[in-house]
């Protein structure tokens, strides 16, 4: 039976089916259109998401794959090119029929992907060679990105559907892609006979975005509805010029065939318009439409078979001339559909994977990483996710409007200052291949160890990565620099091969106390083993720094500067995570991409659907509702990504007298114990299940504790997590109503220990403290108790029994951070969480006052602080220097207690003149002592 499917492909129209679900091929009505006269496929990631989010057609295959334990990754792949090599086998007989000219079925690379060239390659040829067919074409986007990623694929035989094509210089690219692969092929001696390319020219959504403008203008209405199809004409008459040229005739001589047109985008999105005004004007020889089920309907029914293209293309380009005249850029109207086109796409990708993750709970029984059958989130939660939404929040974090956090013209300043981190990813992995040359360059030199000297937000990433990556030969072993203890200092120097080891100097600010000091030492000690220093020694700081001064002067190997406007907690996927991550053999491409997928969850406006939105939602809102302290709950494999989200969930918003209290590596308490001001945090790793926290997680919830469980596929999962947790702070600085990106109090401490250093350097002797007791060889200060006993004791006991709701215990030891060292104050914070019941932090000096340091000043006044000081230790001098690595660390806990004291803080003060192990043991045994009010 003849229908007006075949009519037009008589007039050299062919058209193609843009919908796929599993549900029209195992009912056959796939089959059915192919008989009619579709002779191709079409898919992208809108059309898989609302096939598989909104159809029951692949629960049975989810539910094997589930129970194969495949990841999200897996059970996307399976699902999605089953459909395709289904529908591939069904077109085949069209294939053939028509010796490749039709009979494809075309499958997208991720969007995630549209800024990469490399991965973009990378996974068309997966995918190609997965499916294993002659009829697939994989799409690429026709991004500046994607231009060369065709170009080559061609070259290599794939088969390229170029997708989001809206501007006419954009198609010119794509064609000169398509011809210069070709000869790239053909100079390689290969035959080019049966590669075959579509270009997606989109329609509709031209007229969708003119017609706004030209309302918004008060333009003429007979320009409505004019510039898709005029702009869609003129392409077809470049196509013309490009495939009757010398050029392309002399690849036709070996078989070539033209890339045809595709008009993609050509149902009718205006209800005044005719349902097939982009059909019926587009008709015309090597062309191709492709139509979702409703416009395929329609033209079964009424379409107008005559060849239009290439009528009236005098008028087509009068209305662009027009549209120019009158104020309407088609190159600002394209650039914006392409990247709308992209971000929508990578939307849907998303959405595919929620609900993918969605589904697969239901299947296993696993709770929702937010539960909103846990009605402590729904209830606490819900007002504030519906304000942020009717803010816009999402949309104004990516469009940097400084007023979703604060009016002031001060803080505005600082908050537009502070947003590069919001598109940092993309910036770096475009780099990542110069990354890789200069690791291999290393490697090939026989450097063996990195180590990264830094504090704060530029070495705990590097922390993270060397617990999470341990590096893999030949890779350097990565280990990291941010105590001021002279026994942890000199360690690394005794256990480092210091011919072979690279140090990376780091700080954003060019002028942190201990990077500089750290660089002073280990300068001197590289000195006396290499007649070239500076070789071993990488810079990553601001541009016009005084570490680009001074990495300058001292010849360092390489300065990496990072982008100014990423404050340093909020650099983790900056060259201040990556440059270490690389240089240890961590596969940053993956980690990246990894980041660039949550990134455009991230995107997502409503928070409901948008991973970190909503975290950010819930945990600003828990916070003001009396819930602030954020209790991390890791497995064992990811115990070192607590350091890095308490750093930067304490400096972010400690803050105006509010804050969120990150609690970290946290003994357990029976879940009857804990207290009614928590909001926990666990992590669900599905590639290392810990079974032994999901318990203690379940008993939480059944003990009705607020508990969010966020999913980690696996290790490189962490890209994504980084970036998560990034965008949540950010909102729930927004909730709490703080700058999120400034660090007032920060500063406090950092001055009262240069000017400790400043009076030791005159008077050769630290300021003293005013003591209350001494027992052995420990001695004791406290400020702010009320207490008539001097005995270690009572102090303690004055501090913890006037414990009041909502307060918590902070340890902040300036000790050398060992494991041993660390597995006793962790004894000492057991001790106080069992027997008062109260939160407790711990932290190492002088590390935490770059981290929650920022919230015990200017957070809540909920704190009980403990400082504990090593005053015996190693004599390290730093040249240049009035004084060594001990005099620092002691100074900074004199400037950090006197900034506590100048707060009003409760604050015990114990300092260990002898050997720190019995000390601590003594303290725990002291606490054990004290009668529990």
């Amino acid at each position: 039976m003849t229908t007006a499917i075949h009519r037009l492909n008589e007039l050299g129209q062919s058209i193609w089916y843009d919908n796929i679900r599993r549900g029209i091929i195992d009912s056959g009505e796939l089959a059915h259109l192919i008989a009619q006269g579709i002779s191709g496929v079409t898919s992208n990631p809108t059309i898989f998401e609302k096939a598989i989010n909104g159809s029951n057609d692949y629960d049975d295959a989810l539910r094997k794959l589930v129970a194969e334990r495949k990841s999200l990754q897996e059970i996307y792949d399976t699902l999605v090119l089953e459909d395709i090599a289904r529908g591939a086998d069904l077109l085949r007989p069209v294939y053939d029929r028509t010796h490749g000219v039709d009979g494809y079925i075309s499958v997208e690379v991720p969007p995630t992907m549209a800024q990469d060239t490399d991965k973009t390659i990378e996974e068309a040829r997966r995918l190609f060679h997965t499916l294993a067919r002659p009829n697939v074409m994989i799409k690429v986007p026709a991004t500046p990105e994607g231009i060369p990623a065709i170009r080559q694929l061609l070259s290599e035989g794939i088969n390229i559907n170029v997708t989001l094509i809206f501007s006419l210089e954009a198609y010119e690219e794509v064609m000169d892609a398509y011809l210069s692969g070709l000869e790239d092929r053909l100079a390689q001696g290969q035959p080019i006979d049966r590669i075959a390319s579509v270009a997606s020219f989109f329609v509709s959504r031209v007229d969708t975005l003119v017609d706004r403008l030209i309302k918004e203008k008060g333009l003429p209405e007979s320009l409505l509805g004019k510039a898709a199809v005029a702009n869609a004409k003129l392409a077809y008459e470049l196509f013309l010029k490009y495939f009757n040229s010398p050029r392309f005739e002399a690849l036709k001589n070996h078989g070539a065939m033209v890339q045809r047109p595709l008009w993609a985008s050509t149902s009718t999105k205006n209800p005044a318009y005719p349902d097939l005004l982009y059909v019926d004007t587009l008709i015309g020889p090597d062309t191709v439409n492709t139509l979702p089920p409703q416009t395929i309907s329609a033209v079964l029914d009424h379409v107008k078979v005559a060849r239009t293209v290439d009528k009236d293309l005098d008028e087509a380009h009068h209305v662009i001339q027009e549209l120019e005249s009158h104020g309407i850029s088609m190159k600002a109207v394209t650039d914006q559909l392409l990247q709308e086109g992209v971000d929508s796409f990578s939307a849907s990708f998303v959405t595919l994977f929620q609900g993918l993750r969605r589904k697969r709970a239901e299947i296993t029984g696993e709770a929702e990483p937010f539960d909103w059958n846990q009605n402590i989130l729904r209830s606490t939660a819900s007002e504030t996710v519906s304000h942020l939404n009717q803010q816009k929040a999402v949309q104004r974090v990516w469009q940097h409007d400084a007023s979703l956090w604060k009016s002031e013209p001060e803080h505005q300043a600082i908050i537009k200052n502070a947003l590069g981190w919001l598109s940092v990813p993309e910036a770096v992995a475009k780099d990542a291949k110069n990354l890789k040359a200069f690791t291999k360059q290393l490697i090939d030199e026989g450097y063996t160890d990195v180590v990264v000297l830094g504090m704060g937000g530029s070495s705990l990433i590097s922390d993270v990565l060397r617990h999470i990556f341990p590096a893999p030969a030949p890779y350097l072993k990565l280990q990291i620099l941010d105590s001021t203890n002279p026994d942890a200092v000199l360690a690394l120097k005794n256990n480092l091969p210091l011919a072979t080891t690279v140090f990376i100097v780091a700080s954003k600010s060019g002028t942190t106390t201990e990077p500089q000091e750290y660089f002073r030492y280990f300068f001197d000690a590289v000195s006396h083993v290499s007649s070239k220093p500076g070789e071993h020694f990488i810079a990553i700081t601001d541009p016009g720094t005084a570490l680009v001064s001074e990495a300058e002067h001292y010849q360092f190997r390489k300065i990496f500067l990072n982008l100014a406007d990423i404050g340093g907690r909020y650099s983790a996927l900056s060259w201040f995570g990556m440059v270490p991550a690389a240089l240890s053999g961590v596969d940053i491409d993956a980690l990246l991409l990894n980041a660039q997928e949550m990134q455009q969850m991230c995107k997502v406006d409503d928070v409901l659907e948008n991973p970190g939105a909503l975290l950010g939602a819930l945990m600003g809102s828990f916070a003001n509702n009396g819930r602030d302290k954020m209790t991390l709950l890791m497995p064992k494999a990811l115990s070192a990504f607590s350091d890095w989200i308490e750093q930067l969930l304490a400096e972010s918003t400690g803050k105006e007298g509010k804050g969120l209290l990150p609690i970290a590596h946290e003994p357990w308490l029976p879940v009857e114990d804990y207290s009614s001001d928590r909001l926990f945090i666990a992590y669900q790793f599905d590639s290392e299940p810990d079974n032994e926290l999901m318990e203690h997680v379940n008993e939480l919830r059944q003990h009705g504790h607020p508990v969010i469980i966020l999913p980690m596929a696996n290790r490189i999962s962490l890209g994504g997590e980084l970036f998560r947790w990034e965008f949540a702070t950010a909102i729930a600085g927004s909730v709490l109503g703080i700058d999120a990106f400034d660090q007032p109090n920060v500063q406090e401490s950092k001055d009262n220990t240069k000017r400790v250093l400043k009076q030791f350097e005159t008077e050769k002797v630290l300021p003293a403290v005013t003591e209350l007791g001494q027992l052995d060889q420990m001695r004791w200060s406290a400020a702010h108790l009320s207490t008539s006993q001097s005995a270690l004791g009572d102090v303690l006991k004055s501090l913890l029994n006037t414990h009041q709701a909502g307060d918590y215990v902070a340890i902040m030891a300036y000790v050398n951070p060992t494991e041993e060292n660390w597995a006793q104050l962790q004894e000492v914070r057991a001790i106080i969480g069992r027997n008062w019941k109260l939160p407790t932090t711990l932290g190492f000096g002088p590390r935490f006052l770059h981290s929650t340091g920022q919230l015990h000043k200017g957070g809540n006044d909920h704190g009980l602080f403990i400082q504990l000081v090593a005053m015996k230790g190693e004599k390290v001098l730093i040249p240049g220097e009035p004084f060594d690595f001990l005099t620092l660390m002691q100074a900074q806990a004199i400037g950090d207690y006197e900034a506590l004291q100048a707060h009003g803080r409760r604050v015990v003060r114990i300092l260990f003149d002898g050997e720190l192990a019995p000390g601590l043991a003594q303290l725990a045994e002291v606490l054990q002592t004290i009668n529990v009010k």
